[in-house]
């Protein structure tokens, strides 16, 4: 089972450990409370999100070196982790051959 999967089913843990509780319990709210953390995809995308790595400054600073020498825009603040910014680069070295 994958980390994000992992959190998802320990979030339906904690559901489930609340409705045994003693005291009143709302069947319909805790299955509806369930479906939510297990069926949402938006939790394991914000979960993968979270454990990615942020680009590094020596990559920030190459994004914007090859933005000014491919005369593109500088889209380094946008860049949201370590691959893309890879990705980013290797791009920007392709287009800054061409021109």
């Amino acid at each position: 089972m994958d980390p994000e999967r992992r959190v998802a089913k320990a979030l339906a843990q904690g559901i489930l450990a609340r409705y045994v509780e003693p005291g009143h319990r709302d069947c319909e709210q805790t299955i509806n409370q369930l479906l939510d953390v297990l069926d949402d995809e938006t939790v394991v995308q914000a979960l993968k999100e979270s454990k990615m790595e942020k680009p590094t400054a020596e990559q920030i600073a190459e994004l914007k070196r090859l933005s000014a020498i491919a005369r593109v825009p500088d889209e380094s603040e946008i860049v949201t982790s370590k691959e893309e910014a890879e990705i980013r680069i290797r791009d920007l070295k392709d287009k800054a051959r061409i021109e």
